[in-house]
């Protein structure tokens, strides 16, 4: 889906950050808050208090490349975002709490 999006845009397939929808679509605040209040009404409050407005833009800018890439995949099918569209969402979104990927503990406590 990837690969019709650069054909879309005339791009060789590449890093899709230079796809000239990109922008628009996953990194404008405006954008963005329409979806998040649209992934509210959906599926309920994100509470909203734990996360600051960085965390909340970049949680949704991903589900947002998602849906544009892929449309609507249902609960259980995940995809895995190319590196440099998660590079440019967590430089746009930064947050001081962020940890990335952590193992679950083998050991339970």
């Amino acid at each position: 889906m990837i690969v019709d999006k650069c054909a879309e845009a005339e791009l060789q397939p590449g890093c899709m950050t230079q796809h000239p929808g990109f922008e628009a679509v996953c990194l404008n605040p405006w954008v963005l808050q329409v979806e998040y209040a649209s992934l509210v009404q959906y599926y309920g409050d994100y509470d909203q208090d734990v996360f600051t407005i960085e965390e909340r833009y970049r949680h949704t800018a991903y589900r947002t490349f998602v849906r544009w890439c892929w449309g609507y995949l249902g609960r259980k099918i995940r995809v895995v975002l190319p590196s440099c569209v998660v590079v440019k969402i967590r430089s746009t979104f930064t947050s001081e709490r962020y940890t990335g990927f952590k193992l679950p503990s083998l050991h339970p406590q």
